[in-house]
């Protein structure tokens, strides 16, 4: 068995039966099942043979058939009679084999979730939506780390169609879309989440990064600044692109000209955002207040503002997207939008499901609120739940093919 260490090995625990971070190795949801029910109890420990569904039926005094209603939730089951099996799978520290299931249904409960990476919470908070909405209908989650690299993102692509997961939710990179499209070939369900793609017709679960760039641009204008920078990520794809013409349409709509010189974009990193501000004030544009468009670009850009001796707010007023905690102790001195990450990751799972079991529905792009924190106001970034599930919010869909941007929400707004 590989020798899982560090971030690999903190997975896989008792308290962690559902979600599993893959590893790049050929095979790994074997291996990681094989972990998990080595912990969860499969081997019985004082016969050394595994418990089987007929061990649970002997023991609950029912058939094997009833048995099986009770584990995969299907036909009708007593309610007397479903407390017996479950005891009796608690008793004996049965888990059902998935793979000879798998077989007989041509499914593996599993879903698989690639995003950029697990050390910015803003993603963690996604997986947690995706993975609380797996565990409530019995699926597990393969975590997958694609480091916004190409070939990484192509192994895994690639590793999760060998090992037959039931779908994916993916956050796209730019140049997602022929596997997409192969994805769609295969007719394997999948979902994006926090990017759109353009080519790619596929459900999209998103935060409204246009109106949010554009009400942080406006709170600046309120206050009466005029010569407001904007710091944020490649508008190579959403959200880069969407943020940045929210910015430029809220000067426009104000009568402020967009100065190009006051617009820095790049990797969206802390290095990054500290590399940007210096460059804005070296070059002479000084910008008296500043929209930075991502949160890993303000941590950055704030450090340089300390570095080179600048207060915030009385030298330079800042509006930033503020989704790791990282921000949580300048949040007050700032504006600051608050993405609804939790809910992205359980509608994105909720979408996901709906395909899986071929349920007949228009492509979709749900465009979810954020949360507007004014200036003076402390609000962490954490998880919510504000929505009701995707099927309700898409319930009054015209009939017709197209996207549907849904923008009607409750936002929200403080």
């Amino acid at each position: 068995m590989a020798n899982y260490s560090g971030a690999h090995r903190r997975h896989f625990d008792t308290d962690a039966s559902r979600l599993i971070h893959c590893t790049q190795a050929d095979g790994f949801v074997v291996r990681a099942t094989i972990v998990l029910a080595c912990l969860r109890g499969l081997i019985n420990e004082s016969s050394g043979m595994a418990i089987k569904m007929k061990d649970v039926a002997e023991r609950a005094g029912v058939s094997l058939i009833t048995v099986s209603r009770v584990i995969n939730g299907t036909g009708y089951v007593h309610t007397e009679t479903r407390a017996k099996v479950s005891a009796a799978i608690k008793d004996l520290q049965y888990v059902p084999n998935q793979m000879a299931s798998s077989l007989r249904s041509r499914q593996t409960r599993t879903i698989a979730l690639l995003l950029p990476t697990i050390t910015n919470s803003f993603w963690t908070t996604i997986a947690r939506g995706a993975e609380d909405e797996a565990e409530a209908r019995g699926y597990n989650l393969f975590l997958c780390n694609t480091d916004y690299d190409p070939e990484k993102e192509g192994r895994y692509f690639a590793a999760v169609i060998r090992n037959r997961v039931d779908g994916i939710i993916i956050v796209p990179t730019p140049v997602s879309a022929p596997r997409l499209h192969q994805l769609q070939a295969r007719q394997m369900p999948f979902v994006l989440i926090a990017h759109k793609l353009d080519g790619v017709e596929a459900d999209v679960i998103r935060s409204d990064s246009s109106s949010g760039a554009a009400a942080l641009t406006r709170s600046l204008i309120e206050a009466g600044w005029r010569r407001i920078a904007y710091v944020g990520g490649p508008h190579a794809m959403s959200p880069g692109l969407d943020r940045l013409e929210g910015y430029r349409e809220a000067l426009t709509e104000s009568g402020i000209a967009v100065d190009d010189r006051l617009i820095k974009t790049g990797v969206t990193d802390q290095a990054t955002g500290y590399r940007l501000v210096l460059e804005l004030f070296d070059a002479g544009a000084h910008p008296d207040a500043m929209v930075i468009a991502n949160s890993r670009l303000a941590v950055g850009a704030l450090r340089a503002l300390i570095d080179t001796g600048r207060h915030i707010p009385d030298d330079i007023a800042i509006a930033t997207y503020h989704d790791i905690s990282a921000l949580d102790d300048y949040s007050s001195l700032m504006t600051t939008v608050i993405q609804p990450a939790y809910d992205m990751g359980r509608l994105g799972a909720q979408r996901l499901f709906e395909r899986i079991v071929g349920t007949p529905l228009p492509v979709v792009d749900c465009i979810l609120p954020n949360r507007i924190v004014p200036f003076g106001m402390s609000d962490p970034a954490v998880p919510s739940s504000n929505y009701p599930p995707l099927s309700a919010i898409v319930s009054t869909f015209s009939g017709d093919r197209r996207p549907l941007n849904i923008v009607s929400l409750q936002s929200g707004r403080e």
